[in-house]
């Protein structure tokens, strides 16, 4: 349907992005104050990269009777994302905000002018935008504060957004100061300042794990926080680190990197006739790790056309499903 083909492409788009320079401070406003995973991006600055370009080249065209129908064209109309979430497995819920321009008032006549179950209210100053899903029951939402701030998730969440506009809202100091540096140094970041034990289904126990799990769960579970960025250029630059509970588990969890790294190499005998695997192997081997205290930090460059070369090596049926336009395709 024309109106979910809306919605998802709001959604993906609001998904697809890059930044590189500091989380814009109106949207840092909107998150929920005990976010503990926030990610961000500017759109305008991944396809502006040779990178964001090979990929819109590959898989980026919108439909035009999409772009006809709504005003608005995610690829060129969405400028900065911002994404995050308590992390609380009793009380699920997210948001997706982004700055853009953003043709309301069409987009809101296409998702009520079908069948689907579309509703478009006031709320708070803001045009809302909802439905709820009528497997699992959940409303979700999208909602427009004017015609340059989208903010899109359950409707509980995308309202508690609403409600904290027009007030001073921070999320914990320490998390800020890391999504501040991120920011403003990376084009894509993730910050996660949950214990990765946390995010583990209580079903996975350490206890019942065999084989290899038996040795990664416990040190999954000894990660505290987490974040990570990405930088383009004629080098794609990926950096991570992960703060364990204690120096021993810091190393630990730095050998058996290495070893995963050692036994991926070892593979390379086997991967002349495949070339995907062999680019993969590449990529292990570049991984450069290195262990501080109780922080483990990953870092790896990667040169734009090697990742171009990957991507043109993927059998069509594959680069098929990784394209844009089946998610946001106009029925």
């Amino acid at each position: 349907m024309r109106q979910t083909a809306v919605f998802l492409s709001l959604s993906l788009s609001m998904c697809l992005s890059s930044t590189a320079f500091a989380a814009d401070s109106q949207l840092m406003n909107l998150v929920m104050p005990d976010a503990k995973i926030l990610a961000g991006g500017n759109q305008t600055s991944a396809l502006a990269s040779p990178l964001g370009q090979f990929i819109l080249t590959k898989f980026g065209k919108i439909p035009e009777d999409f772009i006809t129908a709504t005003g608005f064209n995610p690829l060129q109309d969405i400028s900065e994302v911002l994404a995050a979430t308590a992390a609380d497995p009793a009380n699920p819920g997210g948001l997706v905000l982004a700055r853009g321009t953003f043709p309301v008032d069409k987009i809101a006549s296409t998702l009520s002018g079908g069948k689907a179950n579309w509703q478009v209210t006031a709320y708070g100053g803001a045009t809302l935008i909802s439905t709820t899903n009528s497997k699992d029951k959940v409303a979700q939402a999208v909602a427009f504060m004017g015609t340059s701030i989208a903010v899109a998730g359950d409707l509980a969440s995308v309202k508690a957004a609403i409600d904290r506009s027009g007030g001073s809202n921070s999320i914990d100091p320490a998390l800020a100061v890391i999504v501040n540096q991120l920011s403003t140094s990376e084009d894509e970041w993730l910050v996660s300042s949950v214990s990765v034990g946390s995010l583990i289904p209580p079903s996975a126990s350490v206890d019942g794990a065999k084989g290899p799990a038996a040795t990664l769960l416990p040190l999954l579970k000894s990660i505290q926080s987490l974040n990570g960025g990405i930088k383009f250029g004629d080098n794609v630059v990926v950096t991570g680190e992960a703060v364990a509970n204690s120096p021993q588990n810091a190393a630990a969890l730095d050998a058996v990197i290495k070893l995963a790294m050692t036994l991926g190499s070892s593979l390379t005998a086997n991967a002349a006739n495949n070339p995907q695997l062999t680019s993969a192997i590449q990529l292990l081997q570049a991984v450069q790790v290195t262990t501080n205290g109780s922080n483990v930090d990953l870092s790896l460059s990667i040169p734009e056309a090697q990742i171009e070369g990957i991507v043109n090596s993927i059998p069509a049926k594959t680069k098929a499903v990784a394209g844009l336009q089946h998610p946001l395709q106009v029925q």
